[in-house]
């Protein structure tokens, strides 16, 4: 009974952790929540109309989708790291105060990264649908399984960084520039198997160019792409959320002298 209610306390937590982070967001604004969908939906469609219909057939077939859908992927990566690397520091108040496991905190940042996910693929089938060009529903599947990964992933990362931002706060500096980077070189803007010699062997080497161009690939064309890729980088995550997770429990408890 004692193991039920503390695990339904731990719940009920993480509700309300995720609830206060995602009010935040628009808490001062007048269209309040109406901006989780406006914005996201405006950006988009720009996007989509400037290189579908502007740049006309120079973009090859479905550009403007293969662009929106790599901006999305990419910015669930960023919002993942950038919000699990600040939970801790974020809520140092709480954590002050009062006694929970600390990884809830991890978990409902990239539970609101999580929500702004699944609005934006909204938008992004919302914006295909009506400009004729429908999503491939069995590719979606591959797709849920490399946001898993990606999920699962950060997750894994964050069990590092949250804890090294406190020690050390110029981690948020140095990270903005590593996604930055990262960005660059994800694809986003460009099909990834077009680029030959040395820099598209990098670029293969990099796990969000892969899991961006697979992504693509399922949802788009209803192929499935980069499977052994798939594989080895769930191997890779596994390793880092057990060594992740090892840092994280001894380091948990004296990080409260560094707030």
């Amino acid at each position: 009974m004692d193991e039920y209610r503390s695990g339904q306390n731990r719940k009920d937590l993480l509700k309300e952790l995720v609830k206060t982070n995602f009010k935040l967001r628009y808490n001062n604004s007048l269209l309040g929540f109406l901006w989780v969908l406006m914005k996201p939906f405006f950006n988009f469609l720009i996007l989509f109309i400037v290189f579908t219909a502007f740049r006309g057939g120079n973009t090859g077939p479905n550009y403007g989708a293969n662009l929106l859908l790599g901006i999305i992927i990419f910015t669930f990566i960023q919002e993942g790291v950038i919000l699990g690397m600040k939970s801790l520091l974020g809520n140092a108040r709480i954590i002050l105060k009062v006694n929970f496991p600390r990884q809830l905190a991890i978990t409902s940042a990239l539970l609101n990264s999580l929500i702004n996910l699944g609005i934006n693929v909204f938008v992004f089938i919302t914006i295909t649908v009506f400009a004729s060009f429908s999503p491939n529903l069995l590719g979606l599947l591959y797709v849920i399984a490399i946001i898993a990964l990606l999920f699962f992933g950060t997750y894994s990362i964050a069990l590092f960084t949250s804890i090294l931002l406190v020690k050390v706060r110029d981690l948020d500096h140095i990270m903005e520039l590593v996604m930055q980077l990262l960005f660059w070189g994800s694809g986003v803007f460009y099909n990834i198997n077009d680029i030959d010699g040395r820099f598209g062997t990098i670029i293969m080497l990099n796990p969000a160019a892969l899991l961006i161009d697979a992504a693509r690939q399922a949802l788009i064309y209803g192929k499935f792409a980069h499977l052994e890729q798939f594989v080895v980088l769930w191997i890779l995550a596994i390793i880092v959320y057990l060594l992740g997770k090892r840092y994280f429990n001894n380091n948990i408890k004296k990080i409260a002298e560094f707030f």
